[in-house]
């Protein structure tokens, strides 16, 4: 697995004319929200291809023996997919114009086909391959984040008072010596 601008690369192989190589974000894929990004380059001169049709098909191929699920905060699960078919990736998808990308959300963990199809003019190809998908993180462990600001925020705010309290000390008891010594 490599590291290039959209994530890890996942796979990397040829399918009638075209050079496809599919990167994925996070680098180690658990269950929940995954960055999915191709790039479709001609065979020959591996120039970028910025006029396909890109869809993404991804089914479980087999489901860990935990198949833990993966949590979502509420307002997420609304979002849900009702089907891991026919996705499309649209270009300009992320910061690399030159991707063509799509946000998915995996449900369970486990081994997953990833199948990518590929139009362009008349010219139909399809490339697959596995993904292992680990079971997902305990929602503190996966949002630690969010529950971290508002106690460094008040530690923060107290180191801050602390130290101008000291410094005001400390500029008083040299204005009662300059007043005592003169």
């Amino acid at each position: 697995m490599g590291w290039a601008d959209g994530g890890a690369i996942q796979f990397q192989g040829d399918a009638g004319s075209f050079h496809v190589t599919v990167f994925t974000m996070p680098p180690i894929l658990s269950a929940g929200s995954l960055d999915v990004t191709v790039l479709i380059q001609d065979r020959s001169k591996l120039n970028p291809l910025l006029d396909a049709h890109v869809l993404l098909d991804l089914s479980a191929q087999t489901a860990s023996s935990l198949k833990k699920e993966a949590w979502t905060p509420p307002a997420c699960a609304m979002n849900m997919p009702s089907s891991l078919a026919d996705i499309p990736a649209k270009l300009n998808h992320g910061e690399n114009r030159l991707l063509y990308g799509a946000a998915v959300q995996v449900p369970f963990s486990g081994i997953w086909k990833l199948k990518i199809n590929i139009q362009r003019d008349a010219e139909t190809e399809s490339v697959s391959t596995l993904l292992k998908v680990t079971p997902p993180p305990s929602p503190p462990l996966a949002y630690w984040q969010l529950f971290a600001l508002p106690p460094l925020s008040v530690l923060g705010f107290i180191l801050n008072r602390t130290a101008k309290g000291r410094s005001s000390g400390v500029a008083g008891v040299q204005e009662l010596q300059n007043r005592s010594g003169s």
